[in-house]
């Protein structure tokens, strides 16, 4: 009777065993994945990268001109400095007043920008760099009510006394085939607009 007793005690033991084991086991191949702070911080750093790389992708026009070998107006994506926008613009001419550039002028949104020549600093310049020489006097041109005949949109254009919409789309097409106007006058380089037309135009526009 005790060995039969045994017998089952043991059979019990070894059947809680096997039970643990099995359980072990299963609980062993669950895996618990738990969102720590820093991973939150992470994903939302990748938003926005993703946020500033949709910003830097935005596309701009920025016109230059005065002493680069072809002026004109670049389309950039993102930002630029100048010496890549003056590369663009196939290089310095022998005449700009290279030294009074600020070469790592850090350009981000529309803008117009002229390269001065030599002849164009003056002695009491000094050492002075500058990007803008010509800016103060666009400025006040533009608030004076005149219409910068190389940025202006259709709609501007069409503003202009006998400047109808589909002059004002010859005007743009005209810059971007021949790149900017240099001078007010070159715009009866354009087909329709003669010299009466410009007499009437010429007290509103600028370049």
């Amino acid at each position: 009777m005790d060995k039969r007793r045994l017998y089952i005690t043991l059979v019990l033991i070894g059947l809680g065993i096997a039970a643990c084991i099995f359980t072990t086991k299963r609980t062993g191949n669950n895996t618990v994945t738990i969102e720590t702070a820093e991973s939150t911080s992470m994903i939302d750093s990748e938003y926005d990268i993703q946020d500033t790389a949709l910003v830097e992708e935005r596309r701009f026009p920025v016109y230059i001109c005065g002493e680069v070998r072809d002026p004109g107006i670049y389309e950039i994506e993102g930002s630029v400095y100048l010496y890549e926008l003056i590369d663009m613009a196939g290089g310095l001419t022998e005449s700009a007043a290279a030294s009074h550039i600020d070469m790592v002028f850090l350009i981000t949104s529309e803008e117009s920008i002229y390269i001065p020549s030599l002849s164009e600093v003056s002695s009491d310049t000094g050492n002075e760099v500058f990007v803008f020489p010509d800016k103060e006097n666009v400025d006040k041109k533009e608030k004076e009510g005149k219409i910068n005949i190389n940025t202006a949109d259709e709609g501007k254009l069409s503003t202009l006394a006998g400047i109808g919409e589909k002059t004002a789309k010859k005007i743009i097409s005209y810059r971007e085939e021949n790149g900017p106007f240099q001078t007010a006058e070159d715009i009866m380089k354009v087909p329709g607009i003669g010299e009466s037309k410009y007499a009437a135009i010429k007290d509103s526009i600028c370049v």
